[in-house]
């Protein structure tokens, strides 16, 4: 059985915008270079402007990935309206809408290549040069949605992708500047603003706590967020009662069995995994899974639940599943107390009988996990 995971997919989606940015970033400097008409005896211009429409064609490829999985991911609402109509999103509104403002302008140089030996040489030009929009566009959008901006790596790479740019965009303006040109003045002075703001709106917007409600993220996904976020603490000793029957951190088999209801006229439907423990612990375990059915059988998850307790207590630890990977689930718990426990399941499901096996492994967690 598949059991689809939106964890897999916003990874996807983070991952393939930052290739994006990072393809992106050379492509248009491969462009710029090809403006300047540098080239070597070794380098002749040919291969920059092949390297250059390969590039592209490569950005155009992740930027696909990209724009898939951030719509199927049913963690955030976004829907294919907002991928091309700007500002539409109910999630992120303003930043989601810039990226459908780059896709928009990638689209365009992509018809206007396509179409270049129709179109009059300044036409093409123009919209040539409107499309380098794309870059600080898409450079803001990743910026105003991503979740790694307080990452090392991933703020090396955009912090890198500016002064890449800047620098390119100043070779090509210094390049053949014998006498005062008030055009290249103004470039000049235009990018340097635009790099200092960019680094301003980084540095009090995106880079500070807080940023995910201020760029308009809906005030459910931000409960959600925290639920599913661990909170740093020692654990307490269990309660009286259950320390015997379930002792935190435990590793132990478990049976049981699954049920699935049927499809509705929607598609949707609920998985519900109920299984005892032995060896390690004794306890019980319920998981529903709730979204749209797959072909092969199993969901596609949409929303869950899960418990964790003991036979007398079967409701001690409760949250949701927050990884889900095949037949691998990995839950955040929480008792009435506030302590949390992070579960993690392997399973193993028959189809044909819906017996359940597998083994359990809980642990105490004593570190916080971000939210999205």
């Amino acid at each position: 059985m598949v059991l689809a995971s939106t964890r897999a997919l916003w990874y996807l989606t983070r991952a393939s915008g930052l290739v994006s940015l990072a393809l992106l970033t050379f492509s248009v400097v491969l462009g710029i270079t090809e403006s300047v008409r540098w080239s070597r005896p070794r380098w002749p211009r040919l291969i920059t402007a092949g390297l250059h429409k390969n590039v592209s064609l490569l950005v155009t490829a992740f930027l696909a990935v990209h724009i898939v999985t951030a719509v199927a991911d049913s963690f955030a609402p976004i829907r294919w309206l907002d991928v091309i109509v700007p500002f539409t999103s109910a999630y992120r509104p303003i930043w989601i809408g810039l990226g459908a403002v780059a896709v928009d302008l990638l689209i365009a140089l992509i018809l206007t290549s396509l179409l270049r030996q129709r179109l009059g040489y300044r036409l093409w030009r123009i919209v040539h040069w409107a499309a380098y929009a794309c870059w600080p566009v898409a450079l803001l959008h990743g910026l105003g949605t991503g979740t790694d901006n307080r990452v090392g790596w991933a703020l090396a790479l955009q912090a890198t992708s500016l002064a890449v740019v800047a620098g390119a965009v100043g070779w090509r303006l210094a390049s053949g500047w014998n006498a005062p040109d008030n055009r290249r003045v103004l470039g000049a002075v235009w990018s340097g603003v635009a790099v200092a703001g960019i680094v301003a709106f980084a540095l009090v917007g995106p880079l500070r706590t807080g940023w995910a409600r201020r760029a308009g993220t809906p005030t459910e996904l931000l409960a959600s967020a925290r639920a599913a976020a661990a909170d740093a603490s020692a654990p307490a000793p269990a309660q009286a009662g259950v320390a015997d029957a379930l002792a935190v951190p435990f590793s132990a088999s478990l049976r049981g069995s699954l049920t699935q209801t049927p499809p509705s006229a929607a598609g949707d439907t609920t998985v519900t995994i109920a299984a005892t423990l032995r060896g390690g612990a004794t306890g019980t375990i319920e998981v529903v899974l709730r979204g749209q059915a797959l072909a092969g059988g199993g969901v596609a998850m949409q929303s869950s639940s899960a418990t964790l307790g003991s036979v007398a207590q079967p409701n001690l630890y409760r949250g949701r599943i927050i990884s889900l990977s095949g037949s691998r689930l990995l839950a955040g718990l929480t008792d009435a107390a506030g302590r949390r426990v992070e579960l993690s399941l392997s399973l193993q499901i028959d189809e044909l009988s819906g017996a359940v096996s597998g083994t359990a492994t809980a642990r105490p967690v004593t570190a916080a996990a971000g939210g999205r």
